[in-house]
């Protein structure tokens, strides 16, 4: 990321202490940079030095002080010329004006310096005639701040043509404050007050017409400047050569606690926050490793009752940008499409030679009771939402196929296009379903392919090199591990059912009275009927096709937790 991402050309008497206290209240002071606060305002060299990895820098420089070769969001606020000459004049003439009194100090301190140089305070006229440095500053000044040339619009426009700006004005401030707020993706609050120069002080001022002439005469190609804005802008001149990628940098930046915007995310928020992913050069399934920096940990997800809480805690623990619109959005389907840096994927290949090789990361996963597992799925999918089948193709045509509505076609494959479709009687079926033994029968076919039923120890390739594997009933061992590691309180949200699966019964496969009963003949509780969809022939055709997986069930049942590693 270029540094800064942001820099605010805080024209004089244009609101722009307001900005200031804005970002040091959003980002810290110690990512503020401002001419005047943190170094002298006469120096005439950019500080790169100073400002290092600052993200935010202003102060009063024109736009001529920062190098061409920057590359931020250039900010600035323009103010009617007649009004902005007034305010400056009581600013440089009236100290009694002051809120407080170190300013008022301050101001008394100037005025004397202002004296010094031509300026009178009981006359504008004769200090716009004899103060020459006061005369400069109202003369054309805002297009001077905004140009690297000439101070004319056709100037700043010239010079402002291959940058990013927003430049707002006091007149319509709302909606520089609205745009720029949404910009920065900072929580909304009301605008701040800004002078508008109708205060007690300049009345007089602004009814002297030869005064009000005086000055419009000194600020044709200002008046033109602001007149532009207004009128052809609306009141904010916002270019973005680049929305999604400017939007996405400056999002990144570091607010404070607290300071972001709460959101109802959307999807087409998302390639704003993330970079587009690239295709897969990580294989699966290693492709689908979580990984939780700086705790060190990696997770492989396997689809299952208590992964979706576990992915939500490697995202808490992660140090990836634009983590609550991720878990709003859905974590699988973000990190699917987008590169956010939770996955191994995300990282390069030398970065992922070095994890790989490492022993300061604790790797683990959740391993499901095979008959458990299929319950599980049977009854989310094929029963309690069977009626959104069709949402789900590969399930769809599976459920087809048992039913004997269609065939399964060796050739084309679970995957078939079901675009032409249209029997109603298909529909018509989802009311009653299918059978858990139909289900079964399916899976073990090898003809439906699909992450919900693949077998496990395919996720879990050299599963020895785990630091620990955990059974749904050992989520509170889990959870201790995970907080030992990170040095924080972690809970991994799964109560109740969820937190310990229950097996189908397997003991007295002569019980299994609901195996051959279509799902939409099940009865409405569930737990009359989990426990007695196994018969022998079932049984075995689930030992057959997940054998190795029974395996690693009963491995993980018997592991201590020694080699935990903190």
């Amino acid at each position: 990321m270029t540094r800064p991402e942001l820099v605010f050309l805080h024209i004089p008497k244009t609101a722009g202490t307001s900005q200031q206290n804005a970002f040091a209240l959003h980002y810290g002071s110690e990512n503020i940079y401002w001419i005047g606060k943190d170094c002298r305002p006469n120096i005439w060299r950019y500080p790169r030095a100073q400002i290092g990895e600052r993200c935010v820098v202003g102060g009063h420089k024109r736009l001529s002080f920062y190098p061409r070769r920057l590359d931020p969001l250039y900010c600035a606020i323009l103010r009617d010329p007649v009004e902005r000459a007034v305010s400056l004049f009581a600013y440089y003439t009236r100290p009694d004006l002051a809120i407080s009194g170190r300013d008022r100090a301050a101001r008394t301190d100037l005025l004397a310096k202002m004296l010094a140089k031509g300026i009178d305070p009981d006359s504008m006229l004769n200090s716009i005639r004899d103060c020459r440095p006061f005369r400069r500053e109202i003369s054309n000044y805002q297009c001077r701040y905004l140009s690297r040339g000439r101070a004319t619009l056709a100037a700043v426009q010239d010079s402002l043509r291959s940058h990013d700006y927003a430049i707002g004005t006091v007149a319509s401030y709302e909606r520089f404050h609205r745009e720029l707020w949404d910009l920065l993706d900072w929580a909304e609050e009301p605008p701040v007050r800004v002078n508008r120069g109708r205060d007690d002080y300049a009345a007089d001022y602004l009814g002297d017409e030869a005064l009000v002439a005086r000055i419009a005469e000194l600020n044709r190609e200002d008046q033109k400047l602001v007149q532009w804005v207004e009128a052809e802008h609306r009141g904010l001149w916002l270019q973005l050569r680049d929305a999604v990628q400017r939007r996405r940098q400056l999002r990144r930046l570091p607010l404070q606690p607290g300071r972001r915007r709460a959101r109802q995310w959307r999807w087409e928020d998302a390639p704003e926050l993330w970079s587009q992913r690239a295709p897969q050069s990580l294989k699966w399934p290693l492709s689908r490793m979580m990984v939780a920096e700086p705790c060190r940990l990696l997770y492989m997800p396997i689809p299952g009752p208590a992964d979706a809480a576990i992915q939500r805690v490697m995202l808490e623990l992660s140090r990836i940008p634009h983590r609550e619109a991720a878990l709003a959005l859905g974590i699988d389907r973000v990190v699917e499409h987008f590169c956010t840096g939770l996955m191994l994927a995300d990282r390069s290949a030398d970065e992922i030679k070095v994890i790989g090789a490492s022993t300061a990361y604790f790797r683990f996963a959740i391993v499901y009771e095979p008959i458990a597992r299929l319950v599980d799925i049977f009854q989310q999918r094929f029963v309690e939402l069977r009626e959104m089948l069709p949402q789900w193709p590969r399930l769809y045509q599976l459920a087809l196929a048992a039913q004997r509505c269609a065939a399964p076609d060796a050739d084309s494959g679970p995957e078939s296009d079901l675009d032409n479709d249209t029997d109603p009687h298909h529909h018509r079926d989802l009311d009653l379903g299918i059978t858990f033994r139909q289900f079964v029968g399916a899976v073990v076919s090898g003809q439906y392919d699909h992450p919900l039923w693949r077998r496990q120890v395919d996720y879990l390739a050299w599963a020895n090199t785990y630091s620990r594997l955990y059974r749904p009933d050992q989520l509170a061992e889990l959870a201790a591990d995970l907080s030992g590691i990170a040095g924080c309180e972690i809970r991994l949200g799964v109560t109740g059912d969820n937190a310990t699966v229950p097996r189908a019964r397997t003991e007295n496969p002569t019980l299994a009275c609901y195996a051959d009963i279509p799902a939409g003949q099940l009865p409405p509780d569930s737990e009359q009927w989990r426990e007695q969809l196994v018969d022998d022939a079932i049984l075995a055709a689930i030992k057959n096709y997940y054998a190795w997986d029974f395996k690693l069930y009963n491995r993980t049942a018997d592991k201590t937790r020694e080699g935990v590693q903190a």
